[in-house]
């Protein structure tokens, strides 16, 4: 099979890798929530239970398993159709969850790892799902799986819009309510080594750094796997014509042995990919 008609059967195995992983990240999401929730561990520190809902970490990693949740009856539909792509607004709050972790991953492999070795930051206890396993699948599978539709300047601003709000919730309850009046202790250490203003910022910096970078990777491989789609389209033995109309037959016919014999489904991406040849 000549790289031409490859296409088709990558984008079917780049459509179950991507279900696979998904499932994968949300049941480690969810088996680090409940141990944390229950405190199954018996630790003793503060932030278990329902205060563990006062780590970043955790809630970027369930933001990460919501949007995991809503890409997979898009790669069931994938599956069935031989069809699998994701609608942008789908791509957009996968960049939102995966920049939350990737924060997460920064963070302790630099800040928490220098205070508290690298074991304990990586490796021990549910840190081994939150800080590690989860966000370097998470940001795999975003730069060389999930990579449809490429993704402008400004969605870097909604992506960071999560450690945005969780900013000011930090700041409400650790310095402006304080934990002597009922508000939070600062367990992320935030006013310890430098007034909390520049350490918030120095995370604005780590946050936009990661975000700008998972986009630009995505940009890239999406533009590299969208060309090949187009030269599918355009030159494929298989439906290549002198018309259009000939050539959609033919994508037609194609698609219905590709689905046995099923419904046919020819999506509109796949006609405008043939447009500018005909």
């Amino acid at each position: 099979m000549n790289k031409i008609t490859n296409v088709r059967k990558i984008n079917k195995m780049r459509c179950i890798a991507s279900l696979i992983f998904c499932i994968i990240m949300i049941i480690l999401v969810n088996v680090g929530y409940a141990i944390n929730l229950s405190n199954a561990l018996g630790r003793t520190f503060e932030n278990v239970g329902l205060k563990t809902l006062r780590m970043f970490t955790t809630l970027s990693n369930l933001l990460l398993s919501i949007a995991c949740s809503l890409s997979i009856p898009y790669q069931i539909e994938g599956l069935r159709k031989n069809n699998y792509h994701l609608p942008k607004w789908i791509v957009i709050i996968l960049y939102t969850g995966v920049t939350g972790v990737a924060i997460t991953f920064v963070t302790a492999i630099t800040g928490i790892t220098i205070v508290q070795g690298f074991y304990s930051a990586m490796i021990k206890e549910t840190n081994i799902f939150l800080h590690t396993i989860n966000p370097i699948i998470a940001i795999l599978i975003f730069v060389l799986i999930n990579d449809d539709h490429t993704l402008n300047f400004k969605t870097t601003f909604i992506s960071l819009i999560p450690m945005f709000l969780y900013t000011i919730v930090y700041i409400v309850f650790v310095f402006a309510i304080g934990e002597d009046n009922g508000g939070w202790s600062d367990h992320y250490q935030f006013n310890k080594v430098f007034p909390w203003p520049i350490s918030f910022t120095l995370m604005y910096i780590i946050g936009f750094g990661s975000s700008t970078g998972l986009r630009l990777l995505h940009n890239r491989t999406h533009k590299i796997r969208k060309q090949s789609f187009v030269n599918y389209y355009q030159e494929s033995p298989d439906i290549k014509s002198d018309t259009i109309e000939e050539a959609i037959k033919k994508l037609a016919i194609q698609n219905r042995k590709d689905n046995h014999g099923g419904e046919v489904i020819i999506p509109l991406r796949s006609i405008r990919m043939m447009l500018p040849k005909y």
